[in-house]
């Protein structure tokens, strides 16, 4: 599972078990229920291991909304027996944009609240697979 934690809404992706094809889920709003609302789809989807996006910059500055993700990583290590790691995000949202406008996603569905943070953690979740993929077994 990978998650686009923003100040407002989380955007959630999942793949299936054997890592071909990544799905988007119905965003999260980012209040005091999502931790709960994160273990809940989860398990839903029996997820392995939850990756959530950091918008690392190359100077290692800590802005606020890094400190936002990095508590949250923390309170949701601390609820779950699930590994939780923080992978870079870097340039999500701008693949997200691209992606929904190279499939033909009219402006005003873009413009829909929640629609590229969806994408965006899709973006994250398929960064990671094709990061560790081993490629075909022989």
């Amino acid at each position: 599972m990978a998650l686009d934690y923003g100040e407002r809404r989380t955007g959630v992706a999942v793949c299936d078990e054997m890592h071909i094809v990544v799905s988007s889920r119905p965003i999260l709003e980012t209040n005091e229920q999502l931790i709960q609302n994160v273990l809940q789809q989860a398990g839903n989807d029996r997820v392995d291991v939850i990756v959530v996006g950091v918008p690392v910059h190359h100077d290692d500055r800590i802005t606020p909304i890094i400190q936002s993700i990095t508590e949250f990583i923390g309170s949701l290590s601390a609820s779950t027996a699930i590994p939780v790691y923080a992978v870079d995000e870097a340039f999500s949202t701008r693949d997200a944009r691209a992606i929904m406008v190279a499939s033909g996603m009219k402006k005003k569905k873009r413009q829909t609240k929640g629609v590229k943070d969806q994408v965006a953690a899709a973006v994250i979740l398929q960064r990671v697979l094709d990061e560790f993929s081993v490629g075909p077994i022989r």
